[in-house]
């Protein structure tokens, strides 16, 4: 899958792919030259020798380095986290306790209003990267928001507040979805570096 990350108006790709197999061995090729970042998941878990093997593989990486971890920390992956001295460690919140340059933070649910949600974010962590999901929401009139998993009601019209679109059903539910030009303004508001999936920048519709 491709994968992007926004640094302002400037664009520049990671590679993904990094982890471990289900025996725990280090998963991963070459490492690529031209990439801004790696990405490294935490599907399976090392075991020592796959810890080892990942250790010497990322040793003389400076780049970049997105520790993109659903599970909690444990005792392995944390002593890679703590390893890779030399590179720009980024961590999720649940393992910010370990030493990195910034916390993927995100994505917006859409409640509170963005610039509130990253300043709460900004001062809980810090440095951070967003992970820049476009948003997907629906709520009945006065009640929370929640994901929206089926296709956008269009046409859809402006909706200030969340700074996307959005559109009533008939049955009284509000759908609130980012198209492209929604999501880069809301980037360029963010005014810190953000990850984005191809595959979501591709569901954004054309620019």
């Amino acid at each position: 899958m491709e994968i992007s990350i926004c640094f302002g108006e400037r664009e520049e790709a990671l590679a993904g792919g990094y982890g471990f197999t289900a025996a725990g061995a280090w998963r991963g090729g070459a490492l690529p030259a031209g990439a801004a970042g790696l990405i490294l998941d935490d599907r399976f878990l090392p075991d020592r020798q796959g810890l080892a093997a990942a250790r010497q593989a990322l040793a003389g990486w400076r780049g970049l380095l997105i520790l993109d971890f659903e599970r909690p920390p444990s005792p392995l992956l944390s002593a890679l986290a703590r390893s890779l001295n030399g590179a720009r460690t980024v961590l999720p919140p649940a393992w910010a306790e370990l030493p990195h340059e910034a916390v993927l933070i995100g994505p917006w649910p859409g409640s509170p209003a963005f610039p509130l949600w990253l300043e709460g974010q900004r001062a809980r962590y810090g440095e951070g990267v967003l992970d820049a999901a476009p948003l997907r929401a629906s709520a009945v009139p006065g009640g929370p928001l929640e994901p929206w998993p089926g296709p956008v009601p269009e046409p859809g019209f402006a909706c200030p507040g969340l700074g996307c679109l959005h559109r009533r059903l008939p049955e009284g539910r509000i759908v609130f979805w980012d198209t492209r030009e929604t999501l880069r303004a809301r980037l360029r508001a963010a005014k810190v570096p953000a990850i984005v999936f191809s595959a979501d920048w591709e569901a954004c519709g054309p620019s």
